[in-house]
């Protein structure tokens, strides 16, 4: 099935980053973690993703979006996951913080 990456929220929530859209988990069970498009409430996006509990493989993807995906904004939030810890756990100037999470 498709690659994803895992990273989380302003909220500190997990968030899927998965072909240019986001999803958030919609609720848990001991076999599957089930994910909703980030546009479920606002654009009442019908997208959803099943995964295994620990988040290794997709086991069901619907692709059911009535909106275009954002790969800029998954690139985008992956970039502001890298800063912080670049800045606490490195010794280098901002400049170069920035540059090595390009």
């Amino acid at each position: 099935m498709s690659t994803f990456r895992l990273s989380t929220t302003q909220r500190n929530k997990s968030l899927l980053l998965c072909k240019g859209f986001s999803y958030t988990i919609d609720k848990t069970t001991n076999d599957k973690i089930y994910w909703k498009c980030e546009f479920a409430r606002t654009l009442e996006c019908k997208d959803r993703i099943h995964t295994d509990p620990i988040n290794t493989i997709i086991l069901h993807q619907n692709n059911n979006h009535n909106h275009l995906e954002n790969a800029v904004s998954n690139e985008f939030q992956l970039f502001e996951e890298k800063i912080p810890d670049g800045a606490v756990n490195y010794n280098e100037s901002t400049q170069t913080i920035i540059d090595n999470c390009l």
